[in-house]
């Protein structure tokens, strides 16, 4: 029979800690730091080269209303000669009317649009396509497909889109959006509604 008085045997003593250098040993070294450590001496004073003076990369529009006439566009950008202008087309957009101006859409796939390409030469000149587009059309990312047979025979370009509804737009309604965007404000809920109602009863 087991005596109760007797005390419990103790635990092994644990052996003890390797020293505190051992797990340096283990430890990963930044690699900051390893660059930092090579690199000069004089790498803080050494001076910083000039970032790159920008350069404007010209870039083709492409146009399809009342900017294929070469004697407005030369007005508009102040250019001492004729406009050179390369016959193009770009795919998936359609034309729709927006008063007396064309306006160019999303269309079907493979649906085209023809029109001509201008190769724009400086920020300025784009600001003053934009400034006669007005807030009506927004710029939009597309590829041009010349027809001329020169090289290149596409390019990467940019166009105006009609900024508003072109559901809107496709079936002569009021275009609220597009109000709104060139009145730079909204129209109240109770217009709104009213002009929702008008378009389901249509």
């Amino acid at each position: 029979m087991d005596n109760p008085s007797a005390s419990p045997a103790k635990p092994p003593t644990p052996p003890p800690l390797p020293p505190f250098a051992s797990f340096r040993q283990h430890e990963r070294e930044s690699p900051y730091l390893a660059k930092l450590a090579s690199a000069p001496d004089d790498w803080l004073s050494r001076p910083v080269d000039p970032p790159k003076p920008y350069t404007y990369e010209p870039i083709h529009y492409f146009f399809y209303g009342t900017l294929i006439q070469p004697d407005l566009l030369k007005r508009i950008l102040d250019l001492e000669q004729e406009p050179e202008l390369r016959p193009g087309k770009v795919i998936g957009y359609s034309l729709s009317s927006w008063g007396q101006y064309k306006a160019l859409v999303d269309g079907r796939p493979g649906e085209e649009v023809l029109g001509y390409a201008f190769l724009v030469e400086s920020a300025e000149q784009e600001f003053k396509l934009a400034r006669y587009e007005t807030s009506a059309y927004e710029l939009a990312p597309c590829m041009i497909f010349f027809a001329d047979g020169k090289s290149p025979e596409q390019a990467q370009a940019k166009t105006f889109m009609y900024a508003g509804d072109s559901g809107a737009l496709k079936d002569g309604r009021f275009d609220a959006s597009l109000w709104e965007l060139q009145m730079g404000m909204r129209l109240p809920p109770r217009r709104r509604r009213q002009h929702g109602r008008e378009e389901e009863s249509s």
